[in-house]
């Protein structure tokens, strides 16, 4: 029986932590001492439950056992009242905690949410971020690099040299997943790449031409995953590279994502505003930190569970402006 009021109490309870508060208009559906519930203020605590719960109370049965919650909800909160437990700490507490709630909803979600930004502001965060929006398709290989341009006496050597890298490579890539790796410490003669295994990175073919030429450039973009090039002769060198990956391209419009930047720009906006009115709040008050007394505050460690573990104490978050909708 007590775990079924304590059930009531907290269902209860939630529902009336809502947005909208009791609407004391309409009709009286019950009274007694103290205590009144109107049709309004019925309808609204149904409302805020799902509708598949809703669904259930489309009886006057039903409906009087959903008002029986109410009711009950209503003598234990005004029994608490008589017995003075809205002056206990803890009470007060739990009540700082939604008024903060609250404020920040009030402040920085109802107050903003209707607000729509410029679409020269949205423009402008497009045109300077065009990165985020758009980018051709790019490859991340590896790459042994033997320098020997084209006609010189060298280069017979370095093909060589590569067609020897390529052979130690497939020889023992089944039993070594870092086979490649390691050639690149071996062979390579570009000691930029050689330090980071000769990883180049996420490169468009613009880019890998521009820095190696064409051949490497049109070799990796016909590789697949995981695969090893042949030997690649190229004007300034002849190389080796392995695929790791493709990043497709990337086209996105202004329109496509101006929603998106909206709700970003957005919600940047409240987080400064919030941060801003905290800064003010905190100056205003003129807080001082006693380090002294705050070093020597003991924390134990919780009982159970990892710390902010949902239904220990203390595992509340401060408050921070609602994300944008």
């Amino acid at each position: 029986m007590i775990r079924r009021i304590l059930f009531v109490v907290a269902a209860v309870s939630l529902a009336a932590c809502g947005n909208s508060g009791p609407k004391k208009t309409g009709p009286a559906v019950a009274t007694g001492k103290d205590i009144t519930i109107t049709a309004d203020e019925f309808k609204a605590r149904l409302d805020e439950q799902s509708p598949f719960i809703r669904a259930r109370y489309n009886t006057l049965e039903r409906k009087k056992e959903f008002l029986d919650n109410l009711v009950r909800f209503e003598v234990l909160a005004e029994e608490a009242k008589r017995q003075k437990l809205d002056q206990d700490p803890e009470v007060q507490l739990t009540l700082r905690k939604i008024m903060v709630q609250k404020l920040v909803q009030r402040s920085f979600q109802d107050g903003v949410a209707g607000k729509e930004l410029p679409d020269a502001e949205l423009q402008k965060y497009y045109d300077e971020h065009k990165d985020e929006f758009v980018r051709p398709r790019k490859a991340r290989v590896a790459a042994i690099v033997l320098n020997a341009p084209a006609g010189t006496p060298e280069r017979a050597k370095k093909v060589a040299l590569a067609q020897k890298a390529i052979a130690k490579v497939k020889a023992e890539e089944k039993k070594n997943p870092m086979a490649f790796q390691q050639a690149v410490g071996e062979f390579t003669e570009d000691a930029a790449s050689k330090g980071v295994s000769g990883d180049l990175g996420f490169k468009s073919a613009e880019e890998l031409e521009k820095s190696f030429g064409k051949e490497l450039a049109t070799a990796a973009f016909t590789l697949k995953a995981g695969e090893t090039s042949g030997v690649i002769q190229g004007t300034q060198g002849v190389y080796v590279i392995r695929l790791a990956g493709v990043q497709e391209e990337l086209s996105r419009s202004f329109d496509q994502v101006k929603a998106q930047i909206s709700q970003k720009l957005s919600r940047e906006k409240r987080t400064k505003e919030f941060d801003e009115l905290v800064k003010k709040l905190r100056d205003e008050a003129k807080v001082t930190i006693d380090d002294k007394a705050l070093e020597a505050v003991v924390v134990t460690a919780p009982p159970a569970g990892p710390p902010g573990t949902p239904g220990m104490p203390g595992s509340m978050p401060p408050p921070a402006p609602p994300a944008a909708r």
